[in-house]
């Protein structure tokens, strides 16, 4: 690394204005909108979800991890986590269930404003549902978010899906790189 490096270095790390002007400032999610992420594991998605909690959104997490496994509190916010499993139980949704899912969030989007919702088991409720299915209940989700100014992230595994289905999922998006 070249002598002059170090410093700007330093001041990246510590200088929110200095990292804003060399490389942009970093947009804010904004409500009425779904977000995607195609990653292999809900990481990225996970942390901008936890940013945004940070920042006073309202958090719901709709996920295949089994809810032991997950993070349930960030800060003074509890999290509310619902499985997709057939196993019975509170906060536990059957993937067959796309109607009882659609309530849930749509309970969950009354509640009032600036709700964030993660949903990364996408491809486990396409095992349990056609494709048709889950699209219905993908436009239903963004329908319901952008009258009800919230946020959807949606974490995908890209390699579950064939072209055309995600061209479909990514028509009502804006990617998260």
């Amino acid at each position: 690394m070249r002598p002059l490096a170090w410093p700007l270095l330093l001041a990246f790390e510590e200088d929110e204005l200095l990292r804003d002007l060399l490389f942009g400032k970093k947009k804010d999610l904004e409500e009425g909108r779904a977000y995607l992420v195609k990653e292999k594991k809900p990481e990225k998605a996970l942390a901008v979800f936890h940013q945004s909690i940070d920042s006073g959104w309202r958090p719901l997490y709709i996920t295949r991890q089994h809810p032991n496994h997950v993070v349930r509190r960030r800060g003074d916010k509890e999290i509310r986590v619902v499985w997709l499993s057939t196993t019975l139980g509170k906060d536990y949704i059957d993937p067959h269930n796309l109607n009882s899912l659609s309530n849930l969030i749509g309970t969950f989007l009354n509640e009032g404003p600036r709700g964030i919702l993660l949903l990364d088991g996408i491809e486990y409720l396409m095992i349990n549902n056609d494709f048709a299915r889950i699209l219905h209940f993908l436009e239903y989700v963004n329908e319901q978010i952008a009258l009800r100014r919230a946020t959807l992230l949606l974490s995908v595994d890209e390699r579950a899906f064939e072209a055309k289905e995600l061209a479909y999922i990514e028509r009502n998006t804006v990617p998260i790189e």
